[in-house]
């Protein structure tokens, strides 16, 4: 997937890639990887080590996503984050924190993907948890005239401007907010209602969703 993102966008773009299976061989928990590097079978894999657009690490670890961004990437004269394309674990949770985390720092315009939103049990809460509810979000008018409401995902909701969706992968679009390079770690976990709708009262109050 890398050396097609990064053969696809322009001459200008820096494509970074986050690969767990890169990692030194050994226990999962040992935070190592017992089953083989893939990435190395790429015939540029040491170029993309040695220019620091391959890192190897978890991408479902907040502390590495938060070292990668602040070190690597966020740099004074790196260009600004325009595409997120998570296609890691296929675990809800994992999407659903890539999601926490990178769309409040994906600048004005810019375009999160997450691929794999398929019906097998390791996706099936952010399809049918997750997606609710930023879909409420994306259609949020909050009049208490008409009723009640609050955003699922308050900070997510003030960001969002569209969703597209074709089989197995959705494409979320940044509004014209200004991004938030600097969000602090405490402020990019998912909360608690992410994977369970019933949590949202917007949810609840709408549509009935069953405790």
């Amino acid at each position: 997937g890398y050396q097609t993102y990064r053969e696809f966008f322009t001459e200008n773009a820096e494509v970074h890639s986050m690969e767990i299976s890169c990692l030194p061989e050994g226990s999962r928990k040992e935070g190592k990887w017992p089953w083989g590097n893939f990435a190395a079978k790429n015939r540029n894999y040491q170029q993309y080590l040695d220019e620091e657009r391959l890192h190897c690490g978890d991408a479902a670890d907040l502390s590495f996503l938060d070292n990668i961004w602040k070190t690597k990437m966020q740099r004074p004269d790196a260009p600004p984050l325009k595409i997120v394309v998570d296609d890691g674990s296929h675990l809800s949770t994992h999407m659903a924190q890539s999601f926490f985390f990178w769309f409040p720092r994906i600048e004005p315009g810019g375009l999160l993907v997450i691929e794999d939103i398929q019906p097998i049990k390791e996706a099936n809460l952010f399809r049918t948890q997750f997606m609710p509810q930023i879909m409420s979000d994306l259609h949020f008018c909050g009049d208490p005239k008409q009723q009640k409401d609050e955003p699922c995902f308050p900070l997510l909701q003030k960001l969002l401007h569209s969703i597209h969706c074709e089989m197995h992968i959705c494409i979320f679009e940044r509004n014209q907010e200004p991004a938030i390079p600097d969000l602090p770690l405490s402020e990019s976990i998912m909360p608690k209602n992410t994977l369970n709708a019933a949590l949202c009262p917007s949810i609840e109050n709408k549509w009935g969703a069953a405790h």
